[in-house]
C-alpha cells in the first residue's frame, strides 16, 4: 500500500511538471505606437497615436485588431481634418534568433472602418464619410526579454470604393500610408 501511494505521487508531481514544461498555445501582444501618415490623399505628416492588440499561435500565425487616429492631413486645404481606422487584420509572423534575443518580421493584412473628416476654410462646408477600407503592410518586433519589446511597421490604407464627396487630390480612392514605432507587451495564453 506504501509502494503504491509513493508511486502515484510520484506520477502526479511528474506530470504536473511536464504540464508547466509545455510551451503556451498563443501569445498575447499590445502595443501603444505613435506614427505619421502621409502619401496618396495625406499631405501630413498627420501624427497618429493608437493601440494594436493581437494573438498568435505557435506557427505564427494570428489575428490583430488595429485602431489608429490621425490630426491634421492636410493644412493646406483644411482648417480641421482627421481620420480614425479600426482594422481587423490577419498576420503572419517568423521567429529569427538573434543573439539571445528574438527579431519577429511580420506581415499583416485585412479590413475595417476607415472614417475621414475634412473642414474647408471660408466655406464652412465639412465632409465626413465612414466606410468600409482595407489596409495591407508589415513590420518588425524586436523583442528585449520575455516580455518586452519594440516594434516598427508601415501600412497602406485604402476605401473599397470611389466616393465623389471627399474632396481628394484626384478625385479617386482615398488611400494613404502610415509608418509606426511602438512599445510591445507580450504574455503567453496557455
Amino acid at each position: 500500500m506504501v509502494r503504491l501511494r509513493l508511486a502515484l505521487t510520484l506520477v502526479g508531481v511528474l506530470a504536473a511538471s511536464a504540464v508547466r514544461a509545455q510551451p503556451p498555445l498563443y501569445t498575447g501582444m499590445i502595443t501603444p505606437y505613435v506614427g505619421a501618415a502621409r502619401g496618396g490623399d495625406v499631405e501630413g505628416p498627420g501624427v497618429t497615436p493608437g493601440v494594436s492588440m493581437a494573438v498568435v499561435d505557435l506557427s505564427g500565425l494570428g489575428a490583430e485588431i488595429d485602431i489608429g487616429h490621425t490630426r491634421e492631413i492636410d493644412d493646406t486645404r483644411f482648417s480641421s481634418s482627421a481620420i480614425t481606422s479600426v482594422m481587423v487584420n490577419a498576420v503572419g509572423m517568423w521567429q529569427v534568433p538573434v543573439v539571445r534575443r528574438v527579431l519577429r518580421p511580420f506581415v499583416e493584412a485585412g479590413v475595417g472602418l476607415l472614417r475621414v473628416r475634412a473642414e474647408v476654410p471660408d466655406s464652412g462646408l465639412v465632409t465626413s464619410r465612414t466606410d468600409w477600407a482595407f489596409d495591407a503592410g508589415g513590420g518588425v518586433i524586436y523583442m528585449f526579454n520575455d516580455l518586452v519589446g519594440v516594434r516598427g511597421d508601415v501600412r497602406y490604407f485604402r476605401y473599397f470604393e470611389r466616393f465623389d464627396d471627399l474632396p481628394l487630390r484626384d478625385n479617386g480612392f482615398f488611400d494613404y500610408w502610415r509608418t509606426t514605432v511602438g512599445v510591445t507587451f507580450e504574455w503567453p495564453i496557455r
